[in-house]
């Protein structure tokens, strides 16, 4: 996919804008001792969303990188980030239909560590998958109108959420169809495994994806990075790797492949990038 620069427009307040709130619902830790938790989201509900009760919505689900939480990818209900407002005018524009998105966090109380350990972090994103699929997608589901298909639900994430994009990508394809991860490749193999072990990494994937049952035509993989960006030396590699084998078919534009790779010249590891990077997604996150 070639990378084109976000409209100025994009940027600005939009005329007709979404609007941010919080949910709540209950999960668990799911490690040996099964505590049971209580975790926050943010949503974002697109402008028509409560004067059309009868409308129905794809839900796309955003991960914040390492060392943040649910506030991160909106900037807290205030919207301070710059993605409501990328978002409120891609939809406002007609370049992508209304959606919902929810913005959740893989950090649980007791690993408050994760946000300064990048190997507990880690582990709470391989962890993550069991709840999504089993807590968060159907409190989701019950509390908003979505469209409960599995090819209306998208999931991505930036730098450490984007390593938890692949890992949904590996264990949730059941429930997501389209993954999208931005600056962030996968550790199944280790801290940076697309750059020290790509095609380890890419058959341990593969793997994963045929134990889960999944076939190519079951998942979407867009993914995105610049050329100065720190996690480029380990995803380009593991992109190369994942379309050396025979899951993946790589390709210039999402219809033509389950694998689409774009790289920003001069991208750097920043969420304005990230923006950006979602803008050229949004119209390939969900499947007819």
């Amino acid at each position: 996919m070639r990378f084109m620069p976000l409209p100025g427009s994009m940027r600005q307040p939009c005329a007709s804008p979404g609007r941010l709130t919080e949910m709540f619902y209950q999960t668990e830790s799911y490690d040996d001792q099964h505590r049971p938790l209580h975790k926050r989201a943010l949503v974002y509900l697109p402008c028509g969303y409560d004067e059309s009760p009868e409308q129905h919505y794809p839900v796309l689900y955003m991960m914040h990188g390492g060392g943040g939480d649910e506030n991160e990818v909106f900037g807290g209900l205030e919207g301070r980030s710059g993605f409501k407002a990328m978002l409120d005018n891609a939809i406002a524009s007609g370049h992508v239909a209304p959606m919902i998105v929810i913005a959740p966090t893989y950090t649980v109380e007791g690993f408050e560590a994760a946000r300064r350990s990048i190997d507990v972090a880690v582990l709470l994103t391989h962890r993550f998958p069991t709840e999504l699929t089993r807590d968060l997608i159907p409190a989701v589901d019950a509390a908003f109108r979505t469209l409960p298909d599995r090819r209306q639900r998208a999931f991505s994430g930036f730098s450490m959420g984007g390593e938890t994009t692949w890992s949904v990508l590996a264990n949730a394809s059941r429930e997501i169809w389209c993954c999208a991860p931005l600056s962030g490749d996968y550790w199944i193999k280790g801290l940076k495994g697309g750059k020290d072990f790509p095609a380890e990494t890419a058959a341990a994937l593969v793997e994963q994806l045929h134990t889960s049952g999944a076939a190519p035509e079951d998942v979407r993989v867009l993914a995105f990075t610049g050329d100065k960006d720190i996690a480029f030396e380990a995803l380009q590699p593991m992109v190369e790797a994942l379309a050396d084998t025979d899951f993946f078919t790589l390709a210039d534009q999402p219809d033509g492949g389950n694998l689409t790779w774009c790289l920003k010249e001069n991208g750097w590891h920043t969420y304005d990038d990230c923006w950006e990077y979602l803008f050229l997604a949004l119209p390939h996150l969900f499947g007819g």
